[in-house]
């Protein structure tokens, strides 16, 4: 199968992929920690998306990506993930320069990284507000991922 082809069957099953393994496991700290990472897995199908932009086509992208992870995180405990996700959309939708965009993104990733530092202080510990779990904060660690992989993006073309 071609490389191109691959990809686009990727694209189309990495997002039900993530819904089926969310449903199944939303619920509890821990299951709150699979679903985010199974929404950061569909999330980095979409920045896969965006590479083909540029510019302000690609913060916009870039931010379509981080609303739909913020909404794909579904399980109750998680606002503060959510908000912090929306919020760095609504600034990267906002963007005019690469330095502002980046800008978002990084504020992003460091409230992120905060709270995964939390997490794995307590142990894999839940963090109320963020999540964590049993997963020792592995879903944190894949939206972590997501706001890095965008930050590179957004570095190399935008």
């Amino acid at each position: 199968m071609p490389a191109q082809r691959r990809m686009s069957a990727l694209r189309l099953l990495t997002p039900i992929l993530a819904l089926l393994g969310f449903s199944l496991l939303a619920g509890t700290p821990a299951r709150a920690d699979a679903g985010m990472a199974a929404a950061a897995v569909s999330a980095n199908g979409g920045l896969a998306a965006c590479s083909a932009n540029t510019g302000k086509a690609l913060y916009d992208c870039v931010a379509n990506v981080l609303d739909r992870l913020s909404s794909d995180i579904t399980a109750p405990g998680v606002p503060e993930t959510r908000r912090a996700l929306s919020n760095a959309a609504a600034k990267l939708r906002a963007a005019t320069t690469k330095a502002q965009a980046l800008s978002a993104v990084t504020q992003c990733r460091a409230l992120i990284s905060g709270a995964l530092a939390k997490v794995r202080a307590l142990g894999g510990g839940y963090v109320a507000g963020w999540g964590g779990g049993a997963g020792g904060g592995s879903g944190l660690a894949a939206v972590a991922d997501v706001l890095a992989r965008a930050a590179k993006l957004i570095q190399t073309k935008g």
